[in-house]
């Protein structure tokens, strides 16, 4: 064979592979909405170190041109994805076909610009200046926001047009510039101009910027292919901030069309990196409260209707996960997506093994967990409880899918966040005294699964408790029946389930332990220095009311009621005469029980104050009649600091007195208007009716106050302290809105140091 064939031949060979890699690719497009700068480096890494090839595909980006319009871009499909500042927001509700995948920025990086020889600083300080800004007002709404909130209308500044040149600025030609962070701050650094910067996100104006958009139309048409771009670009911006000098190189060799020097692009590179993650680390969050004050931002200067709607704008990707993720946790799940799980094989109906499978309340909970995250549970079945435990201190299982927090297990464990709570009760024999305490019970024998968390509870709380380990509620409840011991200790649900299966009789249950069965997931110390309980947590505090419901409505057909064996009511019926009597006596318990029940159902069972599900009622209750009635509302969500660190540190009774003070405080310092209650663990929540944002201040730190100064007499314990979250109702918003916007105040309290009180800013627009 020639030479040259022989060349042309192994050629093609190599080429081959290659060839067909490409083929396999799937083109796409992408619109910037400026010229190539650091702006967009997570589209540029995502495309030089492979992770588009990897999710197969070929990304095409197109720079910035005159007039193109980024939502007309999509829609009309000549490009499939495009980058939009926060008006694609106005233009959704006005009816454009667009969804919302991620936001590069969670605050925008446009302020305003003075320098100090100005002695602007403020926005107040704007009143009659002269401001350089582009004349579409829907592009600068924050900045028209900010002002206006400082009483600086429209008709009280000069506009002028925009130079796009800072010497402009220097020179004295205008007083302010609408400039972006990231650029001009640097070019008056180069030339030793010293300035002012007037941000919005300081004056409570945080909008979202460069939104990741496609057309409705494409994400039906291609699902798959949109959610592993939006998977690859987020990797590409965690590479990007994480790598910013060789995201900086790899700007100035492929995409600096405007020139722009290696020190330049490393400041703007820093500067957007402060703006990329929302308060708890997170990228590309998207939420739809903060896109609903947005909104309202923009009706105040009529560029949307009075009557809009904003449906539809978030992206929803199918079986995938939308938690708010910081970078660590989204390469955690990366790189780990399979665990070893353990779990009771015997406890019905939380957990069971069937046919080599574990299903139950538990399993199911695990299953949603693991949609939303991602991650795949690969489950060890074990015969018994012991083997679980066993194999998470060997280092065999991951983690255990339902585990209840104790100070002992804390040595050797990680614990989440509780995901399930139930009360703990007591299955008795019906023919037990009335009003027996817990005490007098346990100075006898008493039935308790084997290894469970309330061995170590019971047994550090009373230690003269005779404790009878069980291999199941089932041999529990036996050995009651039998007479071997005087009750068994378990969750209702679970000694409900037992009596109902095998048709139980002369049973009753009482409620003297006054605790929780709070069902966390345990993980394994070796994965301790991972975001994997993080990543835990923030899926278990997505999940919903209804998610719950639905998961116990599916294992809980029937409630077992604590009531008079009916197996009496055939030897009351052998006289005809004391029918009547019998009847009337037993409608008198059940209307009792059912009473006791609808209290139990009300009322947290340790603090005796409200509990979640019926705080949630009244507050949507008092939001109908605040929007009603255009009423004042506000709400104020606190938790105690540093609870589990009292748990771990002195034990769960320590714990439930602290639970307990705080709830005296509330009873002492809360008006006869206001509602409170625990609404789950050491969080505790207030709704405060015909209150404004003042108001509730007040009110908060009267709480805050009174809590540090009586935590040292009731418990004993030093530096007892709560943080506060407050908010006011605004109108046409659902409870469920007003309580995140308290809960994330909560956050701010928290990260300013806590034991304080911080508001909802959107309150005072």
């Amino acid at each position: 064979m020639p030479y040259g064939y022989l060349c042309r031949f192994f050629l093609f060979l190599l080429l081959t592979p290659l060839i067909a890699r490409g083929e396999q690719l799937t083109p796409v497009s992408l619109q910037l909405i400026w010229k190539h700068q650091f702006q967009f480096a997570g589209y540029y890494m995502a495309r030089e170190k492979g992770f588009y090839r990897d999710a197969g595909i070929d990304l095409t980006i197109h720079e910035y041109e005159n007039a193109i319009d980024p939502v007309e871009e999509v829609i009309s499909g000549r490009s499939n994805f495009a980058i939009g500042r926060s008006t694609v927001l106005a233009q959704k509700i006005k009816g454009a076909g667009i969804i919302a995948l991620l936001s590069a920025y969670q605050s925008s990086p446009l302020m305003l610009l003075t320098t100090a020889e100005s002695g602007i600083s403020t926005p107040e300080q704007l009143y009659g200046k002269r401001i350089m800004m582009t004349p579409d007002a829907e592009n600068q709404v924050e900045l028209l926001a900010m002002m206006h909130r400082a009483g600086v209308q429209k008709a009280d500044f000069i506009r002028q047009d925009h130079s796009f040149d800072v010497n402009s600025l220097i020179s004295g030609e205008t007083d302010a510039m609408a400039s972006y962070l990231s650029n001009e701050p640097f070019q008056l650094d180069q030339k030793g101009v010293q300035h002012h910067i007037i941000h919005p996100k300081d004056f409570g104006f945080s909008m979202y910027s460069d939104l990741l958009i496609t057309s409705e139309q494409f994400i039906q048409h291609n699902p798959e292919l949109v959610e592993a771009f939006r998977q690859a670009t987020i990797e590409g911006w965690l590479y990007a901030f994480g790598n910013i000098e060789e995201t900086v190189d790899v700007i100035l060799q492929h995409y600096n069309s405007q020139q722009r020097s290696r020190d330049a692009l490393l400041f703007e590179g820093r500067k957007l990196a402060t703006l990329a993650f929302d308060e708890n680390g997170n990228f590309g969050t998207l939420d739809t409260e903060k896109l609903q004050v947005m909104s309202q931002i923009y009706l105040l200067f009529n560029l949307v209707d009075a009557d809009h709607k904003l449906e539809n704008f978030v992206y929803r990707p199918p079986n995938l996960s939308m938690l708010p993720l910081t970078r660590e946790e989204q390469l955690f799940l990366r790189k780990q997506r399979s665990l070893k799980m353990c779990g009771d094989p015997l406890w019905e109906p939380f957990s069971r093994l069937n046919f080599n499978q574990y299903e139950g309340i538990i399993p199911d909970y695990m299953s949603l967990i693991a949609k939303r995250t991602g991650l795949n549970f690969e489950t060890l079945t074990t015969p018994v409880w012991l083997q679980p435990e066993a194999a998470m201190k060997i280092a065999e299982c991951d983690l255990i899918a339902g585990a209840m927090q104790t100070p002992q297990r804390a040595e050797y464990l990680r614990f989440s966040r509780p995901y399930l709570s139930m009360p703990a009760v007591l299955a008795v024999r019906q023919d037990l005294s009335d009003h027996p305490t817990l005490r007098e019970i346990l100075r006898q024998p008493v039935a308790v699964l084997q290894n469970s968390a309330f061995v170590e509870i019971i047994k550090s709380r009373y230690p003269d408790s005779k404790l009878v380990e069980v291999v199941s509620v089932e041999i529990g409840l036996n050995m009651l029946q039998k007479g071997e011991v005087v009750a068994m200790l378990d969750a209702a649900d679970s000694i409900s389930n037992v009596v109902q299966r095998y048709k139980l009789s002369g049973i009753k249950v009482i409620d003297q332990v006054h605790d929780n069965w709070d069902i966390s997931i345990a993980v394994n110390p070796k994965l301790a220095d991972t975001p994997l309980l993080s990543i835990l947590n923030k899926a278990i505090s997505s999940l919903s009311e209804e998610d719950h419901r639905q998961i116990r409505s599916k294992w809980v057909k029937v409630t077992f009621e604590h009531q008079t064996d009916y197996s009496i009511l055939w030897q009351v019926l052998l006289g005809s005469s004391l029918l009547v009597l019998f009847l009337t006596y037993r409608y008198r318990v059940i209307q009792l029980h059912n009473r006791q029940l609808r209290e139990m159902a009300r009322h947290d069972q340790l603090t005796g104050l409200y509990n979640r599900r019926l705080l949630h009622q009244i507050l949507e209750e008092s939001v109908a009649i605040a929007s009603r009635y255009q009423r004042p509302l506000s709400l104020i969500f606190f938790d105690i600091d540093d609870f589990k660190q009292i748990n771990d540190q002195y034990g769960h009774n320590i714990g439930d007195q602290v639970l307990k003070a705080i709830a005296g405080v509330l009873q002492d310092n809360c008006r006869s208007t206001d509602t409170y209650g625990r609404w789950g663990g050491e969080e505790f929540i207030i709704i405060l009716p015909e209150s404004q944002l003042k108001s509730a201040l007040i009110s908060a730190e009267k709480i805050r106050k009174a809590v540090a100064e009586s935590h040292s007499q009731e418990t004993g314990l030093p530096g007892i302290t709560c943080s506060f979250g407050v908010a006011e109702f605004c109108e046409a918003e659902t409870a469920d809105s007003l309580l995140n916007r308290a809960d994330q105040a909560l956050y701010r309290a928290k990260a300013a140091g806590k034991n304080c009180v911080c508001y909802d800013e959107i309150t005072l627009l």
